[in-house]
């Protein structure tokens, strides 16, 4: 009986921290693309990144059939509108690996530009049932007051321009204000989402834009409940042993 327990909270277990990991991540290529499963950057530190290329007026069609962290076609889409149908870059060339390894500077370098008004990128086809969408923002700017909104949340920000990626790693400032007090910052999180679909907008008067985002599967709370029951599990088995 005990080590029937005991198998039941493993498996419970590594279901859960599978769940947890499975991340779709989404970057703007601009001068730096970073692609495959060696490949890592983001808040989640995850492999096989999506890359759209708008520069220079090329095509802004849908993103079909992102790819998750494990390289596997889902059934996620992503499509694109601003004011001005192009994108923009911190540095027209590429800024290289972090000194970490990742590729975090190459991550914030390029953004979807919202042409002096808003951008939205909307998403469909989510399949997670929770999840949270961490969204990365940036401009060739410092100091330009802005939001970002998913849902009924909508965060304020200032943006923080070349400082992003001029150190040797990039630099991850997140926003969580909602006052209008615009903390300097490149990205925010919305927590604990469900739905099919999304739509991320942000607005940047003068100038700046998406650089990127990653929907990251988070354990259902059932699940919770069943991880806190099969732990419970483990500590009466290790407690019978001794």
């Amino acid at each position: 009986m005990k080590s029937s327990l005991l198998v039941v909270a493993l498996s419970l277990s590594a279901g859960i921290v599978a769940q947890g990991q499975s991340v779709i991540s989404w970057n703007f290529d601009g001068y730096g693309t970073f692609s495959g499963a060696n490949a890592f950057a983001g808040v989640v530190l995850a492999p096989n990144w999506n890359d759209t290329y708008l520069i220079d007026g090329n095509s802004g069609a849908p993103e079909t059939n992102l790819l998750n962290s494990a390289g596997t076609a889902t059934g996620v889409s992503a499509s694109f509108s601003d004011n001005s149908q192009y994108g923009y870059a911190i540095q027209f060339s590429d800024p290289g690996l972090d000194a970490n390894g990742s590729n975090n500077r190459r991550l914030l370098n390029g953004y979807l530009n919202n042409g002096g008004g808003s951008v939205t990128i909307s998403l469909t086809g989510i399949s997670f049932q929770y999840y949270d969408l961490i969204v990365y923002l940036s401009s060739d700017t410092a100091g330009r007051t802005g939001t970002v909104g998913v849902g009924g949340t909508t965060f304020d920000f200032t943006t923080m321009g070349p400082s992003q990626i001029s150190g040797v790693n990039a630099s991850f400032i997140q926003t969580t204000d909602t006052t209008g007090a615009n903390p300097p910052a490149d990205y925010a999180i919305f927590s604990n989402l469900s739905g099919s679909s999304q739509s991320i907008v942000s607005t940047i008067p003068a100038y700046g834009g998406i650089a990127g985002f990653q929907i990251v599967a988070v354990p259902e709370p059932g699940s919770l409940a069943l991880a806190a029951l099969g732990g419970a599990g483990m500590f009466l088995f290790r407690r019978g042993r001794k």
